[in-house]
């Protein structure tokens, strides 16, 4: 079981970094197992606190509100990671691929690219 979440959640991950690679938002992925986190405005390994402070916590704001917007709640702060389980199925992954093409967008006006 824990594989089919680590991959699911290495999918859904993959899927949020293409939608932000093609609105030209630089960002970070750092993954751990079944867990992960976007850091925005960022391309560079996350390895401490100061690291993850240089981030755009603006651009994560705008990212957030698109993706509650369209239904998805994510946790509220950039410096927050994204759990995912054995409830999330092939339904929530759509629910969350329909909103990150928005939510990417929104990131990228808010970071002016």
């Amino acid at each position: 079981m824990y594989g089919a979440v680590d991959s699911f959640a290495a999918a859904l991950g993959t899927h949020v970094s293409e939608a932000l690679e093609k609105e030209g938002v630089p960002h970070y992925r750092s993954t751990a197992g079944s867990l992960f986190t976007i850091f925005l405005g960022r391309t560079e390994p996350v390895r401490s606190f100061a690291d993850a402070k240089d981030q755009s916590t603006a651009a994560y704001a705008a990212f957030f509100h698109a993706m509650l917007d369209g239904g998805v709640y994510l946790p509220p702060s950039a410096f927050e990671a994204w759990f995912v389980s054995a409830a999330h199925d092939d339904e929530a992954f759509s629910r969350v691929a329909d909103a990150v093409p928005a939510a990417a967008r929104a990131a990228a006006l808010a970071l002016g690219v």
